[in-house]
C-alpha cells in the first residue's frame, strides 16, 4: 500500500496545481472585466482547455487507483474527494469563461461595472473563499489522525468557515450586487438582454461561491465521514 500512497499524494498534488491555475483563471476573468477586450478574454479561454484537459487527466488517474487497489474507508474517501472537487474546479472555470465573455458584451454596450460598486465587493470575497478552498487540497495526516492544512489550520474549521461565508457573506452580497442592477434597470430600456447579462455576470461570482461550498462539504466528507449536504447535521448536532 506504500505505492498507493506515493500515488494518492501525487493525486492531491496534481489538484492542488489545477487549483491554482483555476484561481489564475478568475484572476485572469476579474481584469477582463475591467478592459472588456478580446485579448484578455482569451486568455481566459485557453486557461479553460488547459483545465479541461487536466480535469479528465485526474479523473483517469482516480479510476486506475480504484481498479488497481480497491480502497477502503479514509483511503476510499480520499479518492472520492478528488473526483468531486476535480469536477467543481473545472466548473468553476466554466463561470470564469462566463464572465470574461459577458465582459465583453457590456463593453459594447458602454456597461461600466464601476456603476456596481457590490460587483467588486462579491468579487473580492469570492477570491478570498477560492483561496481558502484551495488550502483543503494541501490537507495533510497527523499524528492525531486529524487532516490540517499547509499552515496548521484544522481543515474542518477551515472548511466549515467556507461552507458559512458562502450563506453569511457571498449571498448577501450577491443581493446587494442584483439590488443595485435592478435600480438601474431604466438605462438599459430597450436592451434587456443586456440588463440579463449585467445580473448573469454577479451570478456566476455567486456560483463560484457555491462551489467552494460544495468542495468544503466534501472536505468534511473526506475527513470525518460525515454528510453534511442537503440540511446534513452541523458541527453541534453531530457529537
Amino acid at each position: 500500500m506504500a505505492e498507493l500512497a506515493k500515488r494518492l499524494e501525487r493525486l492531491f498534488l496534481k489538484l492542488d496545481h489545477t487549483a491554482l491555475l483555476v484561481e489564475q483563471t478568475l484572476a485572469d476573468a476579474l481584469f477582463a472585466v475591467e478592459n472588456g477586450n478580446d485579448e484578455d478574454a482569451e486568455v481566459v479561454i485557453h486557461s479553460d482547455k488547459t483545465i479541461d484537459r487536466r480535469e479528465v487527466e485526474t479523473e483517469r488517474e482516480c479510476i486506475r487507483l480504484l481498479a488497481l487497489y480497491q480502497p477502503a474507508a479514509v483511503v476510499l474517501r480520499r479518492i472520492c474527494f478528488v473526483v468531486k472537487a476535480n469536477s467543481d474546479l473545472e466548473r468553476i472555470a466554466d463561470y470564469c469563461v462566463k464572465i470574461a465573455k459577458r465582459s465583453r458584451r457590456l463593453k459594447r454596450e458602454g456597461i461600466a461595472m464601476t456603476t456596481f460598486p457590490a460587483f467588486y465587493t462579491l468579487a473580492e470575497e469570492v477570491g478570498e473563499t477560492l483561496r481558502q478552498t484551495i488550502k483543503l487540497f494541501t490537507l495533510r495526516q497527523e499524528e492525531d489522525q486529524r487532516d490540517m492544512t499547509a499552515d496548521g489550520i484544522s481543515g474542518m474549521d477551515t472548511a466549515y468557515a467556507i461552507i458559512a461565508k458562502d450563506k453569511e457573506v457571498l449571498d448577501v452580497v450577491f443581493r446587494e450586487y442584483l439590488e443595485q442592477a435592478i435600480q438601474a434597470e431604466a438605462m438599459f430600456h430597450g436592451r434587456l438582454k443586456t440588463w440579463y447579462e449585467l445580473c448573469a455576470q454577479g451570478r456566476s461570482l455567486e456560483r463560484i461561491g457555491d462551489l467552494c461550498a460544495n468542495i468544503a462539504q466534501d472536505a468534511v466528507f473526506m475527513i470525518s465521514g460525515e454528510i453534511i449536504r442537503h440540511g446534513g447535521a452541523a458541527p453541534e448536532d453531530s457529537e
